[in-house]
Formats: C-alpha cells, sequence, structure tokens
C-alpha cells in the first residue's frame, strides 16, 4: 500500500504532484492528479475596525459576504497592522518589513501625500515580486497611497517607477486618498482621461500653492493638498467603489486561465464618506456604516467572481484593514470593539485589526485562531504557498503563516510584534504584555506635544486580564516591563526579526 505523507508536512512544491485521491480499481492504483497553484487575492479596505463586522461581534452593521467569508475560513482575534495609520502599514505589507525601518516621510511618522515619490525602492523584494517570480499575474487595484516617481510626480507624465516597477503586472487606482490632491485616477504610468490642454498642477506647500494660484477645492470638495487642472479626469466620490470593483472583477476574468495574486484595496470606509446612492441610508447609522454595506458588496463581487469562473476551490482569499476606525461609537455601534483607542494611536484599537483567510480544503471552515499575526506577513507566507525560500534580508520581519492556517499543531508562531502610531512612536507586544516606552505619546495623533525636559512615563498592559487597556501595571512588573524595553531596542536595532527558515 502506498502511505504519503500528510498535506501540512510538505511544502507546497511537493503538494503539487500528490495523489489526490488514491483508490484501488482492478487491483491497479489510480493515476495520480497534479493540483495547480492557488490564485491569491489580498483584500485591503481602509479604516475598518475590528468591531465592524458581524463575524466580529458588529449587530448593528450587516457584512453577510465577509461574515460568509470568514465561515468559509479561519477568523483571526489577535490580528494586526504594523502600524495605526496606512501607509506605513501598506509598506510593510508589500515588502515583510517593518515601515520605520527606512527614513523616508510617510513611513516613519505620519502618511505620505499625494506628491509623493515611491517609497519602495526598486530591487525590493515584495509581495507581488514573490509572486510574479512564481509565474504568477500580479495586479493592484485601489487606493495605493505609495508615491511615484523618484521625485516629486508630474501627473501629466508617465508616473515611473512606480506600482509596475516593484512586482504589479498592472495597476489601477488612485494616488493617495480620497481626501488628498490629485483627485484622478492611474492605470499603469498614466493618468486616465487626462485631457492634456488642461495639465494637472499639484502640490502640499501652501506657498507655492498661493504663488500659483492652485486652490484645496477638486471633483466636488475640499481636500488636502492644493490642485488646478485636470478636470476632464475627475473621478466621482460615490462611483469610487464600484470603479475599483469593476477593475478588480476585469483582472481577474482576464487571468483565469493561469495563476494570480491581486491586490485589492477599497478606498471605503476612508473619508470622505460618500457611499453610492444604492448604498445611502442602508443602516441608519451615517454615512460610514453605510459604506461598510458598500465595502461588503465589493468583497461579495469578487467572491462572485472567483466562484462564476469555478475559481473559488483554488484561490486563498485574505481580508484585512490598514489601521483602525477613527470614530468609536456610532449609535451604539462600536467600530473598534472592546479596544481602547482609534487610528493613530498605540492602543489596541488602532492597530487591531479583523483578519480572515479563506482557501478551501486547506483551510478547515469556521475555526478562530487566538495567535498573535500581522499584515508584514503575508511577504513570508506567500514565499511559502509558492514554494519559494527567502533570501536573507529579504521580508526582513515577516512570518510564514501557512502552518498556521493549514492547521499545524507545530507552527512555529510569532513571539513579538512592534506597532507604530501615526506620530511614529513605537510599542512592542509578547505574548499576554505590551509595553510602551512613554504612555504621553500613546494617543498618536491626539496626542499634545510633550514638555521640554519631561520624563518619560512608561506602560505595561496584560491584555490577558486588562484587555480595555485600563491598568498600568509597569510597577507592579518592573521585570517584564525591563525585558520587553530591551526587547523593542534589540529589535529596532536588528536588521531582521524573521525567524531563520530551513
Amino acid at each position: 500500500m502506498l502511505v504519503l505523507p500528510a498535506l501540512s508536512d510538505m511544502t507546497f512544491p511537493l503538494r503539487i504532484p500528490i495523489l489526490l485521491a488514491i483508490s484501488f480499481v482492478g487491483g491497479t492504483v489510480a493515476r495520480a492528479q497534479p493540483q495547480a497553484p492557488p490564485n491569491v487575492v489580498v483584500i485591503l479596505c481602509d479604516d475598518v475596525g475590528w468591531g465592524d463586522l458581524g463575524c466580529y461581534g458588529a449587530t448593528k452593521t450587516k457584512t453577510p459576504n465577509l461574515d460568509r467569508l470568514a465561515a468559509e475560513g479561519m477568523r483571526f482575534t489577535d490580528a494586526h497592522a504594523s502600524a495605526a495609520v496606512c501607509t506605513p502599514t501598506r509598506f510593510s505589507l508589500l515588502t515583510g518589513g517593518y515601515s520605520w525601518r527606512r527614513d523616508a516621510v510617510g513611513l516613519n511618522k505620519g502618511v505620505a501625500n499625494g506628491d509623493s515619490p515611491l517609497l519602495i525602492p526598486v530591487g525590493t523584494t515584495t509581495l507581488p515580486g514573490i509572486m510574479k517570480k512564481a509565474g504568477y499575474r500580479t495586479g493592484a487595484v485601489g487606493k495605493w497611497h505609495l508615491g511615484f516617481g523618484t521625485s516629486t510626480p508630474d501627473y501629466n507624465q508617465d508616473l515611473s517607477p512606480g506600482p509596475l516597477e516593484i512586482g504589479f503586472d498592472e495597476f489601477f487606482g488612485f494616488p493617495a486618498t480620497n481626501d488628498r490632491m490629485p483627485t484622478v485616477y492611474v492605470r499603469g504610468h498614466r493618468v486616465v482621461g487626462l485631457d492634456p490642454t488642461d495639465p494637472i498642477r499639484c502640490t502640499y506647500d501652501a506657498k507655492r500653492a498661493a504663488a500659483e494660484g492652485l486652490g484645496k477645492w477638486a471633483a466636488g470638495r475640499g481636500r488636502i493638498g492644493f490642485m488646478s487642472g485636470g478636470k476632464a479626469a475627475f473621478w466621482k466620490d460615490e462611483d469610487i467603489a464600484d470603479t475599483f470593483t469593476r477593475e478588480a472583477v476585469g483582472f481577474i476574468e482576464r487571468n483565469k486561465e493561469k495563476p494570480f495574486f491581486l491586490y485589492f484595496a477599497p478606498h471605503d470606509v476612508h473619508p470622505p464618506t460618500i457611499p453610492h446612492p444604492r448604498f445611502l441610508g442602508s443602516t441608519g447609522l451615517g454615512n460610514r456604516a453605510d459604506m461598510l454595506s458598500e465595502l461588503d458588496w465589493s468583497v461579495g463581487e469578487v467572491m462572485k467572481a472567483l466562484e462564476r469562473l469555478d475559481l473559488a476551490k483554488n484561490t486563498l482569499v485574505i481580508f484585512s484593514s490598514d489601521n483602525g476606525a477613527t470614530p468609536t461609537n456610532e449609535n451604539d455601534h462600536l467600530p473598534n470593539g472592546p479596544w481602547r483607542g482609534k487610528k493613530s494611536q498605540l492602543w489596541e484599537g488602532g492597530h487591531r485589526e479583523p483578519f480572515i483567510a479563506r482557501w478551501p480544503g486547506h483551510i478547515a471552515a469556521g475555526k478562530t485562531s487566538d495567535d498573535l499575526v500581522c499584515l508584514v506577513d503575508l511577504s513570508a507566507t506567500a514565499a511559502a504557498v509558492t514554494g519559494q525560500k527567502l533570501a536573507e534580508g529579504d521580508a526582513p520581519d515577516s512570518f510564514n503563516l501557512l502552518p498556521i492556517l493549514s492547521g499545524d499543531p507545530k507552527a512555529l508562531k510569532r513571539d513579538s510584534l512592534i506597532m507604530m502610531s501615526g506620530k511614529g512612536d513605537l510599542a512592542i507586544r509578547q505574548g499576554q504584555w505590551k509595553y510602551f516606552p512613554d504612555l504621553a505619546l500613546a494617543n498618536g495623533w491626539d496626542a499634545g506635544p510633550k514638555k521640554p525636559n519631561q520624563p518619560a512615563n512608561p506602560g505595561l498592559f496584560d491584555l490577558a486580564t486588562d484587555p480595555g487597556e485600563k491598568r498600568n501595571v509597569f510597577k507592579d512588573r518592573p521585570e517584564i516591563a525591563k525585558r520587553l524595553a530591551s526587547l523593542l531596542a534589540q529589535q529596532q536595532t536588528a536588521r531582521s526579526t524573521r525567524p531563520a527558515t530551513p
């Protein structure tokens, strides 16, 4: 009798030629059937909190498609963005490294603007690059927010380097956020629908804007930054979700015959919260909650496309958010669930995220995991899924989640995690303990300026007994605080925190 090792004991290249079924017919063994490489879809939404989804306990918002995704896959309760704001998190997701390791505006403090150069150096090993190396067709649709070019981009010319130079074969999206200039879509290297007789001028420098007559009003409302021109290329806010969803589905349809990787980054539910009219008023909680319904619809359309094209069974879908929600209470709906804090803050509500993974036949349906995981872990996971070994220095802070997803009881799990506020301040988590070097900085963008020579006020919280981070036990457990302070300093100077792979 032929005995095969368990799937969980194999790397992906070994899984492809395994027997999917063994049957004895007339004393012979059925011929092995090859298994195709899985498609991978990563959906990263914007400003959605841990408590926004029904599968995470929300009762006033309705997210049936996301709830179904969780019911058919694995839901994580202790998953995190690497930062409490968007640009650093997106950098970490795509590179497998903490953003604060790179000295660049928008990566270690604040977020990028619409006139930022490309923040991922060309030549960096990236998540799409890992997939492309494995023979995948790679595409990015939605919010980019990681810059174009080598200096201030000129939106009237080729926007290169950009997504296509760091591993994506296709790109359609907008440059930064829906509340920032310029208010246009980009496909590949060019603005979509730009009238060359109405060139775009864009800056975030108030003095230059005043000198050149640039305004803060574009595509129907005020935005961050200053702009003139480009009117024929303006997006319509209420149509953004429809446009991005159509582009995501189109990418899947065009590439259904080959393995593909799709990074789908909806703008929902980032302000300005302007849902399409068919979702307006759908929740009775306000525009932001209505945009949650719009987001759920977008996810549902992607799921429908996978099913219609008979791709769902061989597609790994991962859903999460780039940071926590800004509001903490919307008519008794708690966007960040039971966690303290909000977007930009080091408290759990700023960076603890919904995280769902579905891969039929590989991830057991309906499972919940309390393992500590982070969006920075997707690069190492992608390498494992495609059977590749990361070189030293690649994805320096990324842990392979594939053993956890497949239910391997011997899975190597993340021991610690560093998270960053919107002002670039750090905290560290290890096991049940979370350490803040200075609680005066925990509120991120909402923290007031520190007084000169004001001493630090460290914080230590036991999330096992105090998930709401209400009781500072720094003075009660000095040995733990000292250990975590040392670990944070060590990891800040280390080139990598990723465990070595065989």
